[in-house]
């Protein structure tokens, strides 16, 4: 099959263009604000940093206004714009300890240390459609004392120290996998499959996790800890080499016990980990639930690390699915003409089809009575197209 580049009228492109733009403008009210994106919509501007790969929430949001709302859009312009970007240092390897966190629960144990921190959330309250939104801020007359925020012990160390859990084996290469430089090849280290979960599109890893507990996998998880904070990040100062915090990220990490013993000469549960920029505890646990599948390294789908990644990269899918809308006009053509091929050979008579044309390549191959001709592929294509 040749290979047609698409034409069409340059001003027909950019008036389509216009269109786009004008159906942001539309409406009688003031254009929401890029400020305004970033301060009331964080959870879809966190949804938009962690698929998109690059943690800067204003420009998420100007992103996420660009697109007129879609995630994937947005995503695919903020990874777009990060590529263009000159990587000048490293920062230090973060400890999920350092966390300050915001919400931190423990399905798993009611009195973990530290205590349960529910912070923001409508978890535990009816979800209905609310008519009334109330402008007023209800914590205003709240008294807010000044409490250092309590030592938050990982709940996964207590199970670890009991030799009840599996630990992740060490990291040897002091170089670890760049998934935004070099393709992941299978079989994938962890880091890779760590990383491709992290910037996974949050409805596919939602998906692919929920086929696990749905039976499709041996995966059913007890969840350590759900935390939601600000992370630390850090970097090598250039004269001392001492480490010094120079920003903080909100990241969502979830640990999770899985009921499967990770090896069979040693009963220890399995586990999995999630981590994403943003409070996406959605995407968090169903990362955590690909990573112990992957590990498992079974038959299901969510237990193929090469499925999993391969799929639920947003991006990848955004543009695989939507080349679906430029011109197959040449390709589509070469499909009819080997039906028309075979239904001819068979004896098919089918005088409508014969009659039709489609995009100019209904053609005299059709009068063919053995379809020889008929099975060469189409390679021109009108103007018309």
């Amino acid at each position: 099959m040749g290979y047609v580049a698409v034409k069409a009228g340059e001003n027909v492109i950019r008036r389509a263009e216009d269109l786009f733009e004008k159906r942001r403008l539309e409406g009688d009210e003031p254009q929401v604000s890029v400020e305004a994106i970033d301060e009331q919509f964080g959870r879809l501007v966190g949804q938009v940093t962690g698929e998109g790969g690059l943690y800067a929430p204003k420009l998420a949001a100007r992103a996420i206004k660009q697109a007129q709302g879609d995630t994937a859009e947005a995503s695919f312009l903020l990874r777009a714009y990060r590529s263009t970007l000159e990587r000048f240092d490293e920062t230090v390897v973060a400890d999920p300890g350092d966390l300050f966190a915001t919400r931190r629960v423990s399905p798993a144990y009611k009195d973990v240390p530290g205590g349960q921190i529910l912070g923001a959330t409508k978890d535990y309250t009816q979800r209905l459609l609310d008519f009334d939104f109330d402008e007023a801020d209800p914590t205003a007359g709240w008294d807010l004392g000044d409490e250092d925020p309590a030592s938050l012990r990982d709940v996964m160390e207590l199970l670890r120290e009991e030799g009840l859990v599996a630990t992740p084996a060490p990291v040897e290469d002091d170089d670890p996998h760049d998934a935004t430089r070099e393709p992941v090849l299978f079989p994938a280290p962890r880091d890779a499959v760590l990383q491709e979960l992290a910037r996974g599109e949050t409805g596919a890893v939602t998906a692919l996790a929920y086929s696990a507990l749905r039976g499709y996998g041996q995966v059913h998880p007890t969840l350590g800890e759900v935390r939601v904070g600000s992370l630390p990040v850090e970097i090598e100062h250039p004269y001392t080499g001492d480490p010094v915090e120079v920003t903080s990220v909100e990241v969502t990490e979830v640990e999770s016990v899985v009921p499967v013993f990770a090896k069979r000469d040693d009963p220890q549960f399995a586990f999995g980990y999630g981590l994403v920029f943003g409070r996406n505890e959605r995407k968090a646990i169903g990362m955590s639930i690909l990573d112990a599948s992957v590990q498992l390294d079974g038959d299901e789908p969510a237990e193929d690390a090469e499925f999993v990644l391969d799929t639920v990269d947003g991006i990848d899918s955004f543009g695989f699915i939507e080349h679906l809308k430029l011109p197959h006009y040449v390709t589509f053509g070469s499909i009819l003409d080997r039906i028309r091929a075979i239904r001819a050979r068979r004896g098919v008579d089918e005088p409508a089809a014969r009659e039709a044309t489609v995009g100019g390549t209904g053609s005299d191959r059709d009068d063919d009575p053995d379809g020889r001709r008929a099975a060469e592929p189409e390679t021109r294509v009108s103007d018309d197209d």
